[in-house]
């Protein structure tokens, strides 16, 4: 008779155990690298159904007593394209969209905007190490974060932006969605504010604060 140990460790192993990460599961690998990384102040909510993935402070709480932050990864190299050589382009992805219905009818005393990026912080994960024979997603010390307010007074995104999404996703019903590149962060193009992106052991609570302009308390 097998056990849930069993499955549990063989799927650690296979699953977890390797170099190169599996899209999917590299993105639930960030969000718990970073929450580990912050500590117990900072509570893991995403569960691939929540509208962001960390939280610090209550969630009957608002900004800023509670921060809510999206994790995003992005990676040099992929599952797919270890054989092959070709190295994929770094980026990311930022959803302006609807509020899940089924959100908030299941949590009224959460407070969530109707519409919008459902966040007050994105954390974007750089693995940008192309030679496989020294790739491991699964080492912290080789991922870089860039931390992107979406609100207060350092935020990341302009107001034209905040307009065309908001128009767009008003007008088609789609959700419309910002690129971010690493090189294009660290230049500040187009009227954002330059931002560098920061080591595993410099992401800190302390540190996401102070990206959002704020004291801790």
């Amino acid at each position: 008779m097998i056990t849930a140990d069993q499955i549990q460790q063989r799927m650690i192993k296979e699953v977890f155990d390797q170099p190169v990460l599996d899209n999917n599961i590299r993105g639930y690998w960030c969000e718990y690298m970073i929450a580990e990384a912050l500590g117990p102040e900072c509570r893991a909510v995403g569960g691939a159904w929540h509208p962001w993935d960390l939280q610090i402070g209550d969630e009957r709480d608002t900004f800023p007593k509670r921060i809510r932050i999206q994790v995003k990864n992005s990676a040099r190299l992929q599952t797919w394209n270890i054989k092959t050589g070709k190295l994929s382009a770094c980026q990311w992805d930022l959803k302006f969209r609807k509020r899940p219905d089924y959100f908030r009818n299941d949590n009224p005393d959460v407070s969530c905007e109707k519409s919008g990026f459902m966040c007050d912080l994105y954390i974007l994960c750089l693995h940008d190490e192309g030679d496989i024979s020294r790739a491991n997603q699964l080492d912290p010390a080789q991922w870089k974060f860039f931390l992107l307010p979406v609100i207060g007074p350092k935020k990341a995104i302009t107001d034209s932006e905040f307009r065309w999404a908001s128009e767009k996703l008003e007008n088609t019903g789609k959700v419309a969605t910002l690129q971010r590149r690493p090189g294009t962060l660290e230049e500040g193009i187009r009227g954002r504010r330059p931002i560098a992106p920061i080591a595993v052991s410099e992401l800190t609570v302390q540190a996401i604060y102070g990206s959002l302009g704020l004291d801790k308390p």
